[in-house]
């Protein structure tokens, strides 16, 4: 299946972000429990694959999986990926977001940055150059084929913005280094306004006519109660107090 295949195949279920990167590439990003020679050996190239803009959100809402109670996008997703992996001869294998070996996550900023995903801006995203800070990565397609690969161009859409996300920012945690990811977890617990909607991702002034809708944004911003998040929430709001 050609690349453009692929790419239609995905869309079709909202997937309509998807970018080629060489295995060598992937293997200099990734830590030694996820190079290919452990995940897929015989691997050529790697399919990073996302979705920007409101498209997804509207084909899972559609979907059997909406109405699951446990991890419905993340379900949906391992679904369609799997759909596509099985169309290749021989089937690729797949890796989703969530997934870890050895106690490692993919990086999946670094390599969607590498394929052309876009560029880390000030909201703690990466901003696409078509479809802004509106965009998440799913997961990646290894396969035997070398799919076209070109170098990305040069993004850099922060340099030089007057960054209304930072003054938009309930907490006060977006600025030039990027996004305090301790305070803006603080700020969501402690601001109620902040779990069903970001307006620093709101402010960006790329691409506002990708946005997502309210619901999909608040299934983003909800906080997810679990073992590790309380863990995590014990962590970040004693380190509050600590620094005050």
């Amino acid at each position: 299946m050609s690349l453009a295949e692929l790419r239609r195949a995905l869309a079709r279920s909202g997937l309509n972000l998807a970018l080629p990167l060489p295995a060598a590439d992937y293997d200099r990003s990734v830590s030694a429990d996820w190079q290919t020679a452990r995940v897929a050996p015989e691997v050529r190239s790697i399919l990073v694959v996302g979705n920007g803009g409101r498209g997804f959100w509207d084909c899972f809402r559609r979907s059997p999986e909406a109405s699951l109670r446990r991890d419905p996008l993340d379900r949906y997703t391992e679904r369609v990926l799997r759909e596509v992996a099985a169309s290749q001869d021989p089937p690729a294998r797949i890796a989703l977001y969530t997934d870890h070996r050895g106690g490692t996550y993919l990086p999946m900023v670094a390599l969607a940055r590498r394929a052309g995903f876009g560029s880390p801006g000030r909201v703690g995203v990466l901003i696409h150059p078509e479809y802004g800070p509106w965009l998440a990565l799913r997961g990646l397609l290894y396969l035997g084929d070398n799919l076209p690969y070109a170098e990305p161009a040069p993004f850099d859409p922060c340099t030089g913005c007057p960054a209304p996300c930072e003054t938009a920012c309930r907490g006060g945690v977006v600025s030039t280094a990027g996004v305090d990811t301790d305070g803006c977890f603080r700020t969501k617990l402690l601001d109620s306004t902040c779990r069903s909607r970001c307006d620093a991702r709101s402010a960006c002034v790329v691409a506002p006519e990708h946005a997502y809708s309210p619901d999909q944004m608040a299934y983003h911003q909800r906080v997810r109660w679990r073992p590790s998040t309380l863990r995590h929430a014990t962590r970040v709001l004693v380190k509050g107090l600590v620094e005050r």
